[in-house]
């Protein structure tokens, strides 16, 4: 099994290519750690929130890539139902916030029919503040919109 620190060191031609290759880590890792299969289908993000309980919480020196792995993976969940695409977006942080507090920062999110999504930052609420962010209720809360559009 690879240590998903090392996928920080490779270098991948395009943003699809690296998260594609974190989100099939995940899948690797999810089976081999916990038992648990996970597609790429809505019905996966149950099994998801099984593998992050039992995960966390996350030391602070994993969780950088811990957010990058498990955020490729819920990520790759909805950007092939709704054929998003990766992008990189600009948030600002707020005062006091964990990750550059005051600063702008660029991560990895989806552009879905025209909606932004960020699923690493789902992930780290969910690795950070626990089971209170549940991820089957912002999946389908997400879906509910993004199909409501497509109507």
């Amino acid at each position: 099994m690879t240590d998903p620190a090392t996928l920080s060191g490779r270098s991948f031609d395009s943003l699809h290519a690296m998260m594609l290759a974190h989100a099939d880590e995940a899948v690797r890792i999810a089976a081999a750690d916990h038992g648990m299969t996970l597609d790429f289908t809505p019905a996966s993000v149950a099994p998801l929130e099984t593998v992050l309980a039992a995960r966390s919480p996350v030391p602070d020196p994993g969780l950088e890539s811990a957010t990058r792995l498990w955020g490729a993976y819920f990520g790759e969940i909805l950007r092939r139902r709704y054929s998003g695409e990766w992008i990189m977006a600009v948030y600002p942080t707020q005062p006091g916030a964990v990750i550059a507090p005051d600063q702008e920062m660029a991560m990895p999110a989806l552009d879905l029919a025209g909606s932004q999504v960020s699923p690493l930052l789902k992930i780290f609420r969910r690795l950070t503040l626990g089971p209170s962010e549940d991820l089957s209720a912002f999946y389908n809360k997400v879906s509910a919109a993004l199909d409501a559009r497509q109507s």
